[in-house]
């Protein structure tokens, strides 16, 4: 027997007010475009880390150009995690991606001593559209009023087949 490799599992998503909230919310947002890609993550998430490293430099090309909306969003699993996360929030706009990607790599960062921001609140929203643990992907086409939420790591090429499908 052959076993077929399936797509990915996309679950429909239609609070477009909660999402539009996130993405306000969001540390991390590059683009503005009616469809949006909206990854939640954790700082100590090895396939969050992953996902970064695999598809964060097209994502954000493909926002740059105005294809999509790329924003990250906290959503702390790991309670170690949550000093990272309040640095990220004290960290300048145009450095959040290098800050993020030092987390990721393994580099010792220096989290100091920073507020918690709106984190609780990027959480509570977050659990509203169904979000769960990281990684958590969003797509959502504003147009349409709908989207797709994936829990999990994708690959490169899954995320640009769902990107696809809005």
């Amino acid at each position: 027997m052959i076993f077929r490799k399936r797509g990915p599992r996309l679950t429909p998503v239609t609070k477009t007010e909660v999402v539009k909230r996130l993405l306000e919310m969001a540390p991390v947002k590059i683009g503005n475009s009616d469809k949006a890609v909206l990854v939640f993550f954790d700082l100590r998430c090895p396939f969050c880390a992953r996902l970064f490293k695999e598809a964060e430099e097209t994502l954000v090309e493909m926002a740059r150009r105005g294809v999509i909306t790329f924003a990250m969003c906290d959503y702390v699993v790991h309670k170690d995690a949550e000093p990272l996360h309040r640095k990220l929030r004290c960290t300048a706009e145009d450095e959040r991606l290098k800050f993020i990607a030092e987390a990721f790599s393994g580099k010792k960062v220096e989290v100091g001593d920073c507020p918690e921001g709106n984190l609780r609140e990027c959480e509570r929203l977050a659990e509203e559209v169904g979000v769960y643990g990281t990684p958590t992907i969003i797509f959502y086409n504003f147009a349409k009023g709908r989207g797709y939420i994936h829990f999990g790591y994708m690959s490169p090429s899954e995320v640009l087949e769902a990107i696809s499908a809005l």
